[in-house]
């Protein structure tokens, strides 16, 4: 449509769609799934910008924890391709580089810890902003009015009550959100739980100066 902006950027006139959960992170079982792809107009820029994180943001989720059917499908089968790929050994190191020794009762483990690496906390923004625009909340929202992390605290019921809870496959991501109508700097937050275990929060700022605020004062 002529009148269509990019989800991200809000350029004119965006030549691509693009998959705001990547495809990367679906097992082939679902490939027949009726549950619809979710997708928003993208410029050939913004769609091609995280075509190198995305795998990565999968090989880091799929190796934070227990594994369900999904992640181990996806594991056993194009993810152990994928190392014999051009760029599988560099895709091997990168895995390899977020892994951290950690003493645990059984003994030296390795472990990674997604919320400490940039290209996975930007493509959970990245998502973030795609759902906005797919909800139709806010659009486009430039990469810098979006926060996010690893959730490090427990959600109270009350709040959860009060978010819309949607899903993308019920065990690839399921997320929630609210909208804070009389909130001056924030316009939204949002819970994201990928392969049933790996859970983020994400805050959606009105402005990028509101963001800039925020974090101005927590430095303080």
């Amino acid at each position: 449509m002529s009148d269509e902006r990019c989800a991200y950027c809000g350029g004119e006139r965006p030549t691509t769609g693009d998959h705001v959960i990547s495809k990367a992170l679906y097992p082939p079982s679902k490939a027949t799934s009726k549950f619809q792809r979710i997708k928003v107009p993208s410029c050939e820029d913004c769609n091609r910008s995280w075509t190198d994180d995305e795998p990565h943001f999968r090989n880091m989720l799929l190796v934070s924890g227990e594994p369900n059917s999904a992640v181990r499908e996806l594991w056993e089968g194009k993810t152990q391709r994928s190392f014999r790929y051009e760029d599988g050994a560099r895709r091997r190191r990168d895995l390899a580089a977020q892994m951290v020794a950690v003493q645990t009762p059984e003994g030296l483990r390795h472990q990674v810890f997604p919320g400490r690496d940039p290209r996975v906390i930007r493509v959970v923004r990245k998502v973030v902003r795609g759902l906005c625009h797919h909800h139709g909340l806010l659009s486009a929202i430039p990469d810098g009015q979006v926060w996010a992390d690893v959730q490090m605290f427990a959600v109270p019921p009350a709040f959860l009550d009060e978010m819309t809870e949607a899903h993308a496959e019920e065990d690839v991501l399921r997320y929630r959100f609210g909208v804070l109508d009389q909130d001056e700097d924030i316009h939204s937050s949002w819970l994201l739980t990928f392969y049933e275990r790996t859970p983020f929060f994400a805050i959606v700022f009105r402005s990028e100066a509101a963001h800039e605020r925020l974090e101005r004062g927590g430095a303080g």
